[in-house]
């Protein structure tokens, strides 16, 4: 198989309409501080938003597949949903070894 040729000359690579807007509107570090520092005065932005603490208890969810669990590992803690999830912890993911 022979290797590839070249572009031939003249021709472009097409570009996408991303592309297109990338470098339209793309912002240089000293425009991306004033957009940061005027956003700021104005209201909550990503970085000053909190919410208050939950007042509902915590929820557990299983380390194998993820899903609501109600059962502890006894050797490592970890939690698993149900016996299927508790024999593929035992077999590869407990962290306990027993001797």
């Amino acid at each position: 198989m022979p290797p590839p040729l070249p572009p031939a000359p003249g021709k472009k690579k097409k570009k996408t309409r991303g592309d297109h807007f990338k470098l339209r509107f793309r912002k240089n570090f000293h425009a991306l501080l004033e957009e940061q520092n005027l956003s700021a005065g104005e209201g909550p932005s990503y970085v000053t938003a909190c919410a208050a603490p939950s007042s509902l208890p915590q929820r557990h969810f299983c380390t194998v597949c993820g899903l609501p669990s109600h059962y502890t590992c006894v050797s490592c803690g970890a939690r698993y949903c149900c016996v299927r999830c508790l024999a593929t912890h035992q077999e590869t993911r407990c962290l306990k070894w027993t001797v």
